[in-house]
């Protein structure tokens, strides 16, 4: 559990959190879901008279492209969904998916009886538990499991023609237990397997798991041992180890602030991550482990995957952020063979999509061949990790070389113009249609890789043989592009077009190549950012529209600004517009994506804590409302936890302690004079510009608490707006239902 220096009743504090349902979702996006970062579930009353786990497994892919088209990368494939069957007819129904304990559970009212039921998918094991206890009219209500034809989605959404599909399932009993197997066209298999046990006749309990093999065909067998291990361990023991995992997963950090609906949607995230990946499952793709028809069966390499993990960092939940990590790491051999073969010596790379594998050609299609950013922007996240951690290891042994491969391919691009600048080719930038020369995106990440790769030398005390290029390539880099309207797409394509996509301000954020702090930028960031989002006025097709990740990065780069409120009035809009009763977010015709909830996340992170650019700014960007708000254990660059308390709109403490020793520079709000708590005496200096550097080593910790602060420095959650505790589920789904219409 959490340390001494916190008041917090963890279930009851989540408590409040939790999805409630008064009446039953009848969608996929509406509904409770489950998962332990590779299998997954959708429950939700898809049709009148049942109860639906849809079921997913991030790794459950066709292995095959299924077309001369690259977006055709390796796409995941549906499972089925196990149905719940009552006898009698359904008059109504509730639900609640609590996250304390992971588990969702409700009540079937039929006019036969109900039936009440509570599942989870063990945080370890790949297996679904469901236990019914039923009245005597619904004794012998029934399971069913519908499989789902292993179609590769896109195909279904074109209407294009498999030319070699998946065979049919079968379907028996192994050892007494029911298996679905599907055998794939390019070899190997998935299958799924279940079994019902009578506890009592009004109770019983469902053990499913799925699993996938590849290329051998031994899904049947790993599927069934899933489920007869899990017989031998029995109920209390899978419950207690599951409810053991999650219970030491959430305080690793904690935050309260006093919007309720706000905190319920940070802490839902904070759920669904740990849900949707762990260090040694899946990375994040569109999806996670729940599975839905779409057109984006697979990673998207030029935003989502990137905003997907921003929050883990700041949160202190590092080890999610290995899954992407260990993704990079494992398939280096793919990315090298992503780029044209002239370049596969120094250089690596990553087209739009790819599948579980990385294979993404940036040679092999018209547009995402000109594409060149999504590596070195995918290395920016590896980065961020890496500074969370300041392990010298990783950096040295798995980051840099990555990181120098991505900006090789700059290097190899990179020509002298007749202005003696460094310029680079046509490029294109995610998404806008028209590709330009000196693309915004690669001039800023060019000059964040080589910035980083020279100060990863400097760290390490490499010599690399590429330090001059990369020293000359930052002095003669040709400018960003501008005109009257801010940064433009890239030389003789301006920012005319409206357009979702933010590729051509990353140097403002996520990489901060320009520091709002310097006047001269000021004026510039906020002519860019403004004429980005007032474009959209003159959107004529869907793609021009800014949807919810837009709102996510114009809430950043607002708070980049200095501006909270107008963060948190977009963060506002993206709730009540984009976010659907569960938190999950869509686009297009119910197209899942993980992203953009989670980069909202982030956004709550940087209103508290910031550390960017080796200063940890306490308290940086609360809007004007929020006079209280509290944090513990948020991690910052340099690895760094600190913990703050703000009430009546004044800092009160603020806690840091140091795990790697690293220089420790705060900008603080705290009124002086400061009371200092720490074990030896603390040498502390101030800056002109407003910091105070703090001679804090490894391994030690300091409090400054304001003179007037009496209290214990404890972190409790904060007071909130009651009315809209458990917001999500029902309040959420009629919120919702009366904005836009149509049953959720």
């Amino acid at each position: 559990m959490i340390s001494s220096h916190t008041a917090i009743d963890w279930p009851q504090f989540l408590h409040r959190h939790d999805l409630v349902w008064d009446t039953l979702p009848t969608t996929w996006q509406a509904g409770a879901f489950l998962g332990n970062g590779l299998l997954g579930a959708m429950i939700y009353h898809a049709t009148p008279n049942h109860l639906h786990w849809a079921i997913g497994r991030s790794d459950v892919t066709d292995h095959r492209s299924g077309g001369e088209d690259p977006i055709y990368a390796v796409p995941r494939l549906p499972i089925g969904e196990l149905i719940l069957e009552p006898q009698g007819q359904v008059t109504s129904g509730s639900m609640r998916l609590d996250l304390w304990n992971a588990e969702a559970g409700g009540t079937l009212h039929t006019d036969r009886g109900e039936i009440t039921w509570r599942a989870y998918i063990h945080a370890e094991l790949m297996t679904l538990v469901v236990e019914l206890t039923t009245s005597p009219g619904e004794a012998e209500c029934s399971f069913r499991w519908q499989p789902e034809a292993a179609i590769n989605p896109r195909l279904l959404i074109r209407q294009e023609v498999d030319n070699h599909p998946n065979p049919p399932c079968r379907q028996e009993v192994s050892a007494g237990v029911q298996v679905c197997a599907q055998a794939l066209t390019a070899g190997g298999e998935f299958a799924t397997a279940w079994t019902e046990s009578r506890v009592s006749p009004l109770q019983r309990v469902l053990i499913l798991s799925v699993a996938q093999s590849y290329p051998e065909q031994t899904s049947v067998q790993q599927a069934c041992a899933h489920v007869n291990a899990a017989l031998v361990t029995g109920s209390a023991a899978l419950r207690e180890t599951h409810q053991a995992w999650w219970q030491q997963y959430y305080p690793a950090s904690f935050l309260s602030i006093p919007d309720a609906r706000l905190e319920s949607f940070y802490w839902i995230q904070m759920y669904k991550l740990a849900s949707a990946t762990r260090a040694d499952r899946s990375a994040l793709d569109n999806m996670g482990p729940w599975y839905h028809r779409t057109a984006w069966p697979a990673t998207w390499w030029n935003l989502n995957i990137q905003l997907a993990y921003w929050p883990v960092y700041d949160a202190n939940r590092l080890e999610l952020g290995e899954s992407l990590c260990r993704l990079l790491d494992t398939h280096t051999e793919n990315l090298i063979a992503n780029v044209p073969e002239a370049y596969r010596a120094d250089a690596a790379g990553i087209g739009r999509v790819s599948g579980a594998d990385c294979r993404g050609p940036l040679d092999g299609h018209p547009i995402w061949g000109r594409e060149l950013c999504n590596l070195p922007w995918i290395c920016h996240n590896y980065w961020l990790h890496y500074r969370h951690t300041m392990d010298d290891d990783l950096l040295r042994d798995r980051l840099f070389p990555l990181l120098r491969q991505s900006i090789n391919l700059y290097l190899h691009l990179l020509s002298a113009g007749e202005d003696g600048k460094l310029h680079l080719p046509l490029s294109h930038s995610p998404e806008y249609p028209d590709d330009a020369p000196d693309c915004n995106i690669d001039l800023a990440l060019c000059r964040w890789g080589c910035q980083t790769l020279l100060a990863s030398c400097a760290r390490l005390g490499l010599d690399d043989p590429l330090i001059p290029r990369w020293r000359e390539v930052l002095a003669r880099l040709v400018d960003y592009p501008t005109d009257d309207t801010g940064f433009m797409i890239g030389q003789g394509v301006p920012f005319r077009v409206s357009h979702r996509h933010y590729s051509h301000l990353l140097m403002i954020y996520p990489l901060r190549l320009l520091a709002w702090e310097r006047v001269e930028n000021r004026e510039l960031i906020a002519r860019s950012v403004a004429h980005w989002i007032d474009c959209e006025a003159s959107a004529k097709r869907p793609e021009e529209i800014l949807t919810g990740f837009s709102l996510t990065g114009a809430a950043a780069m607002s708070l980049v600004m200095e501006r909270p409120d107008e963060a948190l009035r977009y963060l506002n809009k993206l709730l009540d517009d984009y976010v659907q009763p569960s938190t999950l977010y869509v686009e297009a015709d119910c197209f899942p994506c993980l992203e953009t909830p989670l980069s909202a996340a982030q956004v709550l992170h940087e209103m508290l804590l910031q550390s960017w650019g080796g200063v940890l700014r306490i308290f940086p960007a609360v809007p004007t409302t929020w006079e209280q708000a509290s944090f513990y254990h948020l991690r910052a660059e340099g690895a760094f936890l600190v913990s703050a308390v703000r009430t009546q709109g004044k800092t009160q403490w603020v806690r840091i302690e140091s795990l790697a020793g690293e220089p420790c520079r705060v900008h603080i709000d705290l009124p002086q004079p400061w009371t200092i708590i720490a074990e030896r005496e603390m040498t502390l200096r101030g800056a002109d510009d407003g910091t105070v550097e703090i001679d804090l080593r490894q391994g030690e910790c300091v409090t400054m608490r304001a003179a007037e602060f009496t209290g214990d420095c404890l972190v409790a959650p904060v007071q909130t707006s009651a009315y809209a505790e458990n917001y999500y589920g029902s309040q959420a789904m009629a919120a919702y239902t009366s904005t836009f219409g149509g049953a959720q």
